[in-house]
């Protein structure tokens, strides 16, 4: 590939490995360093004056500052894939190489993990861990809802990402990968319930019942006292426009008969279950008020 291509489609980010296979010579790349016309990153690795160190640009550099064999993974990898849209503000680069690692830019965050071939794809241009490995985690720092909107999504199944996990079943973060995997397998409304059940007693809150027939429908957990409906929703992934819409139908009759509904989702469950007491804590002290 022509040199300015390759640097366009680079975001700016150049190896000195790439620039010599363009056939760029070592006193060229030195001109050009020396020049101002490219910005040394780390040893080998540029970015070219003309561009801005963009946020893609960043992910680029956090890879190619590990060296070979090196790929983007976690969130920062989600986001590369397009399967979430914040942008990463630390990237997690795997390496087989163990050891320290000097090289590395300020934002990059080295796990060292040997991964299969089957385990990295390339993605314009860039090494990154596959969709199933990516998301799973991902889940690390994002939650569940990373798995189950790319479940919907249909760029992963259950099964695929059983088989990652299954792979590197003591990498870091792996219980909770091993607890979200269990709840999307069953994704059951009784585990749902046992879940919040566990919860609201934990935290000592009293008065609710669960599946309290009120308004033509049943509510997941109400307290009648304070007109308060608790309802969980299922996984994304397991719906569809009709369902969309016999849940609006539904919350809409239980506002109209003097409800307040608070929804929360799998991952309010899993992954922030006291924000969730918080929540119910202050509409119950409102609406006792």
């Amino acid at each position: 590939m022509e040199l300015n291509e390759l640097i366009i489609r680079h975001d700016g980010v150049i190896t000195a490995r790439d620039a010599l296979a363009a056939g760029l010579s070592r006193s060229a790349i030195t001109r050009r360093v020396e020049s101002g016309e490219w910005h040394r990153i780390v040893r080998g690795v540029y970015l070219v004056a003309t561009h801005a160190r963009s946020a893609r640009a960043q992910a680029r550099l956090a890879v190619h500052s590990i060296g070979g064999g090196a790929a983007l993974g976690g969130a920062a990898a989600a986001w590369w894939l397009g399967l979430c849209s914040d942008e990463p503000r630390r990237h997690l680069v795997y390496t087989a190489v163990s050891g320290r690692h000097p090289r590395r830019t300020s934002t990059t965050v080295v796990r060292e993990r040997r991964l299969l071939d089957e385990d990295v794809i390339v993605h314009r241009g860039l090494c990154v861990t596959e969709r199933s490995l990516t998301v799973l985690d991902a889940s690390e720092t994002l939650g569940i809802g990373v798995i189950d909107s790319a479940l919907l999504r249909r760029t992963v199944t259950i099964r695929s990402l059983e088989a990652a996990h299954a792979r590197y079943p003591k990498r870091h973060g792996s219980p909770a990968v091993c607890r979200y995997l269990a709840a999307l397998a069953n994704g059951a409304r009784s585990e749902a319930e046992r879940m919040a059940v566990g919860i609201f007693t934990s935290a000592g809150l009293t008065g609710w019942i669960a599946n309290y027939p009120t308004a033509g429908y049943t509510v997941d957990f109400a307290f009648p006292e304070h007109l308060l409906a608790v309802e969980i929703d299922g996984f994304a992934f397991h719906r569809d426009a009709d369902a969309f819409q016999r849940d609006r139908t539904r919350r809409n009759a239980l506002i109209a008969a003097g409800w307040e509904v608070l929804n929360f989702t799998w991952s309010d469950l899993l992954d922030q279950p006291q924000a969730l007491v918080e929540r119910v804590q202050q509409v119950l002290a409102r609406r006792a008020a």
